[in-house]
């Protein structure tokens, strides 16, 4: 995967997590990158990969409709922003299921102040990895190390 097209990806990412208020739509987001001074190809290829975080997909019947799931404010403040950067980033790369997020989710209070990328990794231990292979662990761990060159 092009360096730019992650860096384009990261992008639209932090800016969904930076207004989780906000209704994103494609097409505002297509525009503020735009005037970001992305060009039209490169947001094309980011859009496609990102368009399941808008709840949009494209027309198959194979495919069951995404929701975005956006983090509550008690998640927000439980959640450092790198954990929550690294949890919404594993989502993306169909790492996490919806089904194990809530579960690591549901488990935040047990952990007093505020949970960083350590306790992530002790949640995820938990919760994910006796599912996964070696490679998906491996690629789990390069996602929390922040290490952006992971997809090929």
């Amino acid at each position: 995967m092009k360096q730019s097209l992650i860096e384009l990806v990261n992008v639209i990412i932090e800016r969904l997590q930076d207004n989780p208020h906000a209704s994103p739509s494609e097409k505002g987001m297509r525009s503020w990158l735009a005037r970001q001074g992305y060009n039209k190809r490169d947001i094309d290829a980011a859009m496609k990969m990102v368009r399941p975080r808008f709840g949009v997909l494209p027309n198959t019947e194979e495919q069951e409709p995404r929701s975005l799931r956006l983090f509550s404010i008690i998640e927000q403040h439980k959640l450092t922003s790198p954990a929550r950067e690294a949890l919404m980033r594993l989502e993306f790369y169909g790492l996490l299921d919806p089904y194990d997020r809530e579960l690591i989710l549901d488990h935040l209070h047990h952990f007093e102040g505020t949970v960083g990328l350590e306790e992530l990794d002790q949640l995820l231990m938990w919760a994910v990895f006796g599912t996964r292979d070696v490679e998906t662990q491996q690629t789990i761990y390069n996602v929390l190390e922040g290490r952006e060159d992971i997809l090929h």
